[in-house]
């Protein structure tokens, strides 16, 4: 499982069906996203599963170099 799966399951924001999610972006993880955001509070098309700064940072995902 990736680790953006992983995190989303712990969350309780999985949107992946039984299948392993593969490392290309998907139609699942798109709406894992959009759980996440929504449980962040954000709504309509700030809840759209695509990344948008906030929730993004939000991740904690260490910047690349």
């Amino acid at each position: 499982m990736s680790g953006a799966a992983e995190f989303y399951a712990e969350e309780g924001c999985s949107a992946y069906s039984d299948d392993e999610p593969d490392f290309q972006w998907s139609k699942e993880d798109r709406e894992s996203y959009a759980l996440w955001q929504r449980k962040l509070g954000f709504g309509g098309s700030d809840a759209d599963g695509m990344p948008g700064p906030e929730s993004w940072r939000k991740l904690h995902v260490p910047a690349l170099s």
